[in-house]
């Protein structure tokens, strides 16, 4: 009996002049080398106990000596039951030696905690991924140095057989021993033939070691890695500063980090999220970089929940599998948590809405109202404001993804059975029809906007009076006629509905052959969409110089787009005619299409082949040669608006309070002129009080003579320079 006794080598013949030994025991010490000249003598050997010892495999034909033995027992921590134990079970079925019961496979995973004598030989294979009982780098974690330090690294790991070899690399380059780098790279040691060991000595540490050093372990069948950062600073490192930052993801605040350092932060976490966290999940982590100049450089928060509840439910509707049978349940959720739209406050609700439209789009043509849905969508991401929208743009194009899931609807649901579509919504209006070149006779179609029956008649007259008051009920929605008549938007307004926008395709369009070419020379699909204003439409550059010659512009009309899928067109002989109402006040109108390419994707407006032909009072007619979304862009900042005339004269307590005080102000600069040499004061203390009553009464009497003097503001503004 032997065990418990830190054996750790065993001689060859060291049992020799035993032959009638009938039992060893050797469980439990530090045996890692076994070879079978360690067994010679023991001829007579029943039973042996290798168990608790550190070895992982067995060298084949170990037992050759042991001729009478009859019992086994070998199990270890790390005993890997692979294709080099495979001769041990047909040794032991040949031999009729019973292995233990207890005996089990510590790896790989898969065969972990099996009896090693109930498998089979098919399941005793050498094959990849790499599982090593021990695989130790030290040391392992991140390292921060001073230029020139010496820095020493071991990697350790069991060694599974003969083809097992340890190599180290940096930045993915194998590392090999370089003396005027002052890298030394140790040859491998193997320990007790289970361990192999093999170091890496950085003498004299540079700059370029800064990064990550991995050490590898592979053998004929697999490899694993182990890897350790080294961040290398100057004698006189600098630091990023302290520093707050709110975002999407919440508000965190970095310490003060030593350049070249990562620093971490742990995600906040909310009462809405907070589930996972509880139940054990692993803490997630936000970091950022602080590069070599002391200067906060990358930086990763995407571990981290959301801040807000909209857009933690909007980023779970996006990660949902979608099919036939729920994709139409899916898209009344949406629809109902999409009217609360104008609360939505990060861009990431847009972005993740416009994802989702298109996931839905590519069932239009199964789900009969889907397409209701997405316009529906798409017409409340129109209540989101305005700056959220451009941020969408800006980051992932997202309105332009919107308006061409928008555009692609009718394109999908018009078919030989279905010849008219018409969908209409709060802030969009689509209408589509399935036409016959040979037949048109040209169409106009109107978009109105309802107003209230008890509403003054007047109402349709002021500017931008339809789209401020709306009702939230009163859709916009088109009315087509056929036939070549251009019906003006001015005469279109009903007494319960203003006419806000219309598009007239005059017949024309079709007439020379040589400019259309229809797919089955039958028909053609035509479609109108107006959006209520231009929200879906935001430049992200200096986009709206491109159609206004320099001047900043901004959309002051709904956006109308006009298109015919199925014919092949060039610029149009006939040009299309598109009236459209303003809602804001602005001066100098330019007529403009929505180019797409325009700003690398994000989207522009252009001018080219759009032009004014009138403009009455808020309504302005354009006509273009090509189809696209119109709109009429006008200068908003330089528009001087003031309050009603107040009158020529303000209440008379005005006057009288002002009369007292310049009375009280003069009787004050008098005395101080009269009395200047008893009054015992300084000269610069005297100029100050008579300069400070002076300036005191000039502006009360000022204010009180023209503060409602606005009807020449050139002369306000040549006296408030003159102050």
């Amino acid at each position: 009996d032997l065990k418990n006794n830190l054996i750790s080598t065993i001689e060859p013949g060291a049992f020799h002049g035993l032959p009638e030994l009938k039992r060893l025991d050797l469980s439990n010490n530090r045996i890692g080398c076994l070879t079978p000249e360690m067994f010679v003598g023991l001829s007579s050997l029943h039973k042996l106990n290798l168990s608790g010892n550190i070895f992982s495999s067995l060298m084949n034909g170990l037992f050759s000596e042991l001729l009478a033995l009859k019992a086994l027992h070998f199990n270890t921590d790390s005993l890997i039951c692979d294709c080099n134990l495979k001769w041990v079970l047909q040794w032991a079925r040949n031999a009729s030696v019973r292995i233990a019961e207890e005996t089990v496979c510590a790896y790989p995973s898969a065969l972990q905690g099996l009896s090693f004598r109930n498998l089979n030989e098919n399941q005793l294979i050498c094959a990849g991924p790499l599982e090593l009982p021990l695989f130790e780098l030290i040391p392992s974690q991140r390292q921060v140095v001073f230029h020139g330090d010496r820095l020493p690294f071991q990697c350790t790991a069991t060694y599974v057989d003969n083809t097992t070899q340890v190599h180290w690399y940096h930045a993915g380059r194998l590392v090999e021993t370089d003396e005027e780098s002052g890298i030394f790279v140790e040859d491998s040691i193997i320990h007790d033939c289970c361990l192999i060991t093999r170091e890496l000595i950085l003498s004299s540490i540079d700059i370029d070691a800064t990064g990550d050093w991995e050490c590898l372990v592979n053998n004929s069948y697999g490899n694993s890695t182990k890897q350790v950062e080294i961040v290398v600073l100057e004698t006189a490192a600098p630091y990023c500063p302290a520093e707050r930052v709110i975002n999407n993801k919440g508000d965190f605040r970095w310490p003060k980090t030593l350049a070249g350092i990562t620093a971490y932060h742990p995600c906040l976490q909310y009462s809405f999220n907070s589930i996972a966290f509880h139940n054990g999940a692993e803490e997630s982590k936000a970091w950022r970089k602080c590069n070599r100049t002391g200067r906060w450089d990358e930086e990763n928060y995407s571990e981290c929940p959301y801040s807000q509840e909209v857009t933690q439910v909007l980023h779970a509707f996006s990660q949902m599998h979608i099919n036939l049978t729920t994709v139409l349940e899916f898209s009344r959720q949406l629809t109902a948590y999409t009217r609360g739209a104008s609360h939505f406050a990060d861009k990431m609700d847009v972005i993740y809405l416009a994802y989702i439209m298109e996931k839905l789009i590519v069932f239009v043509d199964e789900v009969e109202d889907i397409g209701d849905a997405l316009i529906e969508i798409a017409s409340n991401i129109m209540l989101v404001d305005d700056h959220v929208l451009w941020m969408a743009q800006k980051e992932d194009k997202a309105c332009t993804r919107i308006v061409r899931c928008v555009e692609h609807i009718a394109s999908q649901i018009l078919t030989s059975n279905i010849q008219v579509i018409s969908k209409v919504s709060h802030n969009i209006a689509l209408e589509a029809f399935m036409i016959k070149p040979s037949s048109f006779t040209g169409m106009t179609c109107t978009a109105f906007q309802k107003i209230s029956a008890n509403s003054d008649k007047s109402v349709v007259r002021d500017l931008g009076s339809w789209e401020e008051n709306h009702h939230p009920d009163q859709h916009l929605n088109f009315k087509c006629n056929t036939g070549n008549l251009n019906g003006s938007l001015v005469n279109s307004s009903t007494r319960n509905a203003v006419a806000v926008a219309s598009v007239h395709l005059p017949q024309s369009v079709f007439s020379q052959s040589s400019a259309w070419q229809s797919v089955d020379n039958s028909t053609c699909k035509l479609q109108f969409i107006v959006f209520r204003n231009g929200k879906l439409f935001p430049s992200t550059g200096n986009s709206s110089n491109l159609a206004d010659d320099g001047k900043r512009r901004t959309v002051a009309t709904p956006a109308v787009f006009a298109k015919i899928d199925g014919c092949s067109f060039g610029n149009l002989t006939s040009p299309l005619t598109i009236g459209l109402r303003h809602f804001a006040r602005g001066i100098d109108p330019i007529a403009a299409f929505w180019d797409f390419d325009l700003l690398d994707g994000h989207g522009g407006w252009w001018g080219e082949g759009c032009y004014i032909i009138s403009s009455a009072g808020n309504i302005t007619t354009i006509q273009s040669t090509h189809f696209s979304n119109f709109a009429v862009l006008m200068d908003f900042k330089t528009v001087l608006s003031f309050p009603q005339y107040p009158g020529e004269f303000l209440h008379p307590v005005v006057y009288a309070c002002t009369a007292v005080m310049l009375l009280c102000l003069f009787a004050s600069i008098i005395t101080y002129i009269v009395h200047h040499s008893t009054i015992r004061i300084s000269r610069k203390g005297w100029h100050m009080l008579l300069n400070f009553c002076f300036h005191t009464a000039l502006t009360f009497a000022v204010f009180a003579g023209g503060i409602n003097r606005i009807k020449y503001p050139i002369i306000c503004q040549a006296v408030s320079t003159c102050l």
